[in-house]
């Protein structure tokens, strides 16, 4: 009962720190229409947040390699980390979001299992590393859509179809894990998770709307970026729950709900329902995924 209500309360919160983010300029989040440096690798193009806190650069680091020989440093810790939760992703479909995967990862380095004594036991720095790799890698996609462009190499798409392509694009990214989400969901909703996980997904909004060519400077720049956030997140938890082929039934939700959020306007007399709206769909996201956590089969 005790982890239920604190779950709750971290999806509230963050239901409530995209209103802030979309209605006023806060602490971390960009002003409309100046971007600041995305996480997502965009050049210096700015964003919403810088994503996750990096570890220590710079700092130098010593390891026993699997034949108990000590090794000298030879990169940074921050890069030897790296390596690690990169080497590690291949084992979350086996081991989940683990202390298991990460001293697998490890191990095929040539490194000790020990290694994984370098990272907390929760997981949450694997998931937060996997879930920064597939928003540069979005990034780096919608770059390239926007060269092949601007080279008249390939058509501008419509706006609409341009977010949900780009939405789709990146959900698909989790299909490899999609077993093991739902449980990572939920240790991203811990409360000293939260900040980091939605620095993320602000940023990845972010992105999205600028390549789809959003130069608003008004509160549409909020709204916008709230409501597609909103339809990344339930998108995201129909997608744990779909059995149907290639995820079929997920990307009709997703093409609906795009279609709705165009035809919705965006004013400022419409600022509250918006954010009132978005606010009732994440405490119904909490549910779905208070069921879905810890289940070991797609439903």
């Amino acid at each position: 009962m005790a982890a239920t209500a604190a779950f709750s309360g971290a999806l509230r919160w963050a239901g409530w720190r995209l209103l802030q983010l979309r209605c006023l300029p806060g602490e971390g989040a960009a002003e409309p229409g100046r971007r600041e440096g995305s996480g997502g690798g965009g050049g210096n193009r700015p964003g919403l947040g810088e994503g996750r806190k990096k570890p220590r650069g710079g700092s130098r680091t010593r390891y026993t390699d699997q034949g108990g020989e000590e090794e000298e440093d030879y990169e940074s810790e921050e890069q030897l980390q790296h390596r690690i939760l990169t080497a590690a992703l291949e084992f979350v479909p086996a081991h989940g979001w683990t202390a298991e995967a990460i001293a697998e990862g490890a191990q095929s380095l040539g490194l000790s299992s020990a290694a994984a004594s370098m990272f907390g036991n929760d997981g949450s720095e694997l998931i937060l590393h996997f879930v920064t790799q597939c928003n540069a890698r979005l990034t780096r996609v919608l770059e390239e859509e926007q060269k092949l462009v601007q080279l008249g190499q390939a058509e501008k798409k419509k706006t609409d179809k341009f977010l949900r392509d780009a939405v789709e694009t990146r959900l698909r990214m989790l299909i490899p894990y999609i077993e093991h989400w739902p449980r990572a969901l939920s240790i991203l909703m811990l409360p000293h998770n939260i900040p980091p996980s939605l620095n993320l997904l602000t940023s990845m909004v972010d992105d999205m709307w600028h390549y789809a060519g959003d130069q608003s400077t008004d509160f549409n720049w909020y709204t916008r970026r709230a409501v597609l956030a909103g339809i990344y997140n339930t998108t995201e938890l129909v997608m744990m729950q779909d059995s149907s082929p290639d995820f079929e039934d997920t990307w009709r939700f997703l093409e609906n709900r795009i279609s709705d959020a165009m035809n919705m306007g965006h004013t400022a007399k419409q600022v509250k329902s918006t954010g009132e709206a978005l606010v009732q769909g994440l405490m119904g996201a909490a549910v779905t995924l208070k069921n879905l956590t810890g289940l070991n089969q797609r439903r």
